[in-house]
């Protein structure tokens, strides 16, 4: 299964996957695969758009990711804390305006067959890159590496 999160902040959104497997044995493992990130534009945009931003950049991410494999996935989970995000991806998108219809209009042609969920702040791995860590930091965080414990 491919799990995948999102975050934005005022300084950067971004995109973050994991592998999770389940062994023969019934343990799990989960592990990063990759991610990717922006500097948020000069231009002024609120928090809730850059979130729909990061949601889209997820759902590229999560495609390359995919053909990259080449092996059958049974599940894609993908996660934001964001339940504005999270309401326009449910929504038509011919009835959003046009900054959040045309972004929702790719999220939902990329991600048709996946399931997105609203996660706690505090458990998004995403939320350490966003907000800004030092890479000494980073190099000890579990919640990175391996992602929430919720798995």
């Amino acid at each position: 299964m491919l799990l995948g999160y999102a975050d934005a902040s005022e300084a950067a959104y971004g995109a973050v996957v994991y592998i999770h497997c389940v062994k023969e044995d019934g343990t799990t493992i989960t592990k990063l695969i990759g991610s990717k990130y922006r500097v948020v534009p000069i231009k002024v945009i609120s928090i809730p758009r850059l979130e729909l931003s990061a949601c889209l950049l997820l759902a590229q991410l999560v495609g390359k990711v995919r053909l990259s494999l080449q092996v059958h996935l049974a599940k894609v989970i993908l996660h934001t804390d964001s339940t504005i995000a999270i309401s326009w991806i449910n929504t038509s998108a011919n009835q959003l305006k046009t900054f959040v219809g045309n972004r929702v209009s790719k999220i939902q042609t990329l991600t048709e067959n996946f399931e997105w969920k609203h996660i706690p702040s505090a458990q998004n791995p995403e939320d350490i890159i966003s907000r800004g860590v030092n890479p000494e930091e980073l190099s000890s965080l579990n919640l990175w590496w391996n992602g929430p414990q919720h798995l």
